[in-house]
């Protein structure tokens, strides 16, 4: 029994050994100088039986090359493996190097590489994701779409009230000079006593295409004064045949010209009764609706 005992309490003692040499390994890989552990003692390096499971699962010499498919590529020059872009670099520069050998090498063979047009592989995602991402993708598209659409609806309505405010602008200074021509005008008319023979040419009084203002002495042949057609309503009712609805509403609504005065009457109208009815209002009639 004693035996027995001081037999566990060894066992119990290598254990907690084992365990304090984990622990200390696991502290000083916290630090910050990393240091490698040494290997455990109770360790299995077994070489011979790892070269007897190496030649176990390893291509014979004599295999095809069709069935490894692999293809040695020399680096030609030493990379800093602690430089990420160097080595990613060397990484996409040999990837890229073998697969054109291989290719060349498959097509040298005559062998099919490429997936025929009528070859269906199972998916690793199923239709139902693929049909969320492409939604996803489409919905951002759109939402781009729309910002785009809005920027370029506020870059033109920018624009819009730029040439709106430089019309204005331009309207505005317009204005300012036809009203200093016309005070100048007006006072240069006073200075000469609004003479009638002074030439309004010469004072300088211009409109917006250049023209100064000239008073019209002549009058048009054939056109009473108060005419606003100019003359054509008389032109076109002298001119063949008329139908009757030109005829009905020239005599509804004339030729054009004055008609403020045609209501108003006149001594044969004021004496002419024939169109007063003396038995209109006589007896209890009603009146029709």
């Amino acid at each position: 029994m004693e035996e027995h005992l001081v037999n566990d309490d060894t066992t119990i003692g290598g254990e907690a050994e084992d365990f304090n040499e984990e622990m200390s390994a696991s502290e000083s890989e916290s630090d910050e100088d990393v240091k490698l552990t040494e290997p455990s003692k109770t360790a299995v390096y077994n070489r011979d039986a790892l070269l007897d499971k190496l030649g176990d699962i390893s291509w014979p010499e004599n295999v095809g090359w069709i069935h490894t498919l692999s293809i040695d590529i020399d680096q030609e020059q030493e990379v800093d493996v602690n430089d990420d872009l160097t080595r990613e670099l060397a990484f996409y520069n040999q990837a890229f190097e073998g697969t054109k050998q291989a290719y060349q090498k498959l097509q040298s063979m005559g062998l099919p590489f490429l997936r025929p047009p009528d070859y269906y592989a199972e998916m690793v995602k199923t239709d139902n994701h693929m049909q969320k991402v492409k939604g996803r993708v489409l919905a951002e598209k759109r939402k781009m779409e729309e910002a785009e659409e809005r920027r370029k609806a506020r870059e033109a309505k920018r624009l819009a009230k730029e040439i709106q405010a430089q019309k204005m602008k331009e309207r505005a200074k317009q204005k300012k000079q036809d009203i200093e021509s016309v005070k100048k005008w007006r006072k240069q008319r006073q200075q000469s006593g609004f003479a009638d023979n002074s030439n309004d040419a010469d004072l300088g009084f211009d409109f917006e295409d250049g023209k100064s203002f000239e008073r019209s002495k002549g009058k048009r042949p054939g056109v009473s004064p108060g005419d606003r057609s100019g003359g054509k309503g008389k032109q076109a009712f002298g001119k063949g045949k008329t139908h009757k609805k030109r005829e009905f509403r020239n005599s509804k609504f004339g030729f054009g010209g004055r008609k403020g005065m045609k209501k108003q009457n006149t001594a044969d109208t004021t004496y002419d009764v024939k169109g007063f009815n003396k038995g209109e209002g006589k007896g209890n009639k009603k009146r029709k609706r």
